[in-house]
């Protein structure tokens, strides 16, 4: 059930629940009236108004979160930075319903708000609100941990060269060379190792290869890696490489054979 909620539009939501909120506190708060008393008549006026504080209030609300939630990102919901977008959310909203209770009921009424009256209308604005931030916050959270646990596992390389070995995350592989009997790894910076690969499919039972595509015999790439794709003869394709390695061409062709699972491949 949370999860489906956590799902869910915030705006959609939100505009889901001020008609249905505006209402309440119209009879409840405003009109103090129900529906079955003695001389009832719908405060369309007063509904109209209140509608339009909730709806000002929550969207002022919404852009404060946004504006925060970036401004402490890399916290990741600390304590510190959710007591902050607690106390800025309290406070923006005072001064907003403050002014809006004010200017309509002055300009509108021509009435001054008396200040207890005031006083409970805003403890009733800041509890919505208080409830509207925490929903938020809520919803982050678990949308971060949800990401977090769903997201694979980083897959680390081991090159493992004489008595040296060396820890090389995947993501920083551009690709893979094959010479002589020899399999070079070269890095998105233009580093060239020599691995303890022999061939590619030594590499291919060691590591997942999703995430490359053999051009040909000499080649294992990253889609990152492809600075220029050029047709040529016989629907032949030339694969320009970027970065490029000390004695290792930075162009390769593709033969029309497998031209076309590169193109569906380049794609997906």
């Amino acid at each position: 059930m949370l999860a489906k909620l956590y799902h869910t539009n915030t705006r959609v939501l939100r505009y889901m629940i001020l008609p249905v909120l505006a209402m309440i506190l119209t009879h409840l708060v405003a009109y103090k009236k129900l529906p079955f008393d003695p001389e009832y008549q719908f405060p369309i006026l007063t509904f109209s108004f209140v509608l339009v504080i909730c709806a000002i209030c929550c969207e002022t609300n919404f852009i404060c979160y946004g504006t925060m939630k970036k401004r402490y990102a890399k916290e990741n919901f600390s304590s510190r930075s959710i007591f902050y977008q607690l106390l800025i959310s309290g406070i923006l909203t005072a001064v907003v319903f403050g002014l809006l209770i004010y200017s309509i009921n002055y300009f509108v009424f021509g009435v001054v708000t008396p200040a207890t009256r005031f006083l409970s209308s805003l403890f009733i604005a800041e509890l919505i609100i208080l409830m509207e931030t925490l929903y938020f916050i809520t919803r982050d959270i678990y949308l971060y941990h949800t990401s977090v646990e769903a997201s694979p596992a980083k897959q680390v390389w081991q090159i493992v060269n004489g008595r040296k070995t060396q820890l090389i995350e995947e993501a920083d592989i551009a690709y893979l060379f094959s010479h002589s009997g020899m399999v070079y790894l070269i890095t998105n910076d233009g580093g060239k190792i020599l691995t303890q690969f022999n061939s590619f499919n030594e590499v291919k039972n060691t590591y997942n290869l999703e995430s490359f595509f053999q051009i040909n015999r000499q080649y294992l790439i990253k889609l990152h890696a492809i600075d220029t794709v050029m047709k040529e003869v016989n629907q032949k394709l030339q694969i320009r490489l970027s970065p490029s390695a000390p004695e290792i061409p930075a162009a390769a062709m593709i033969s029309r054979y497998r031209s076309v699972d590169f193109k569906k491949w380049m794609t997906q």
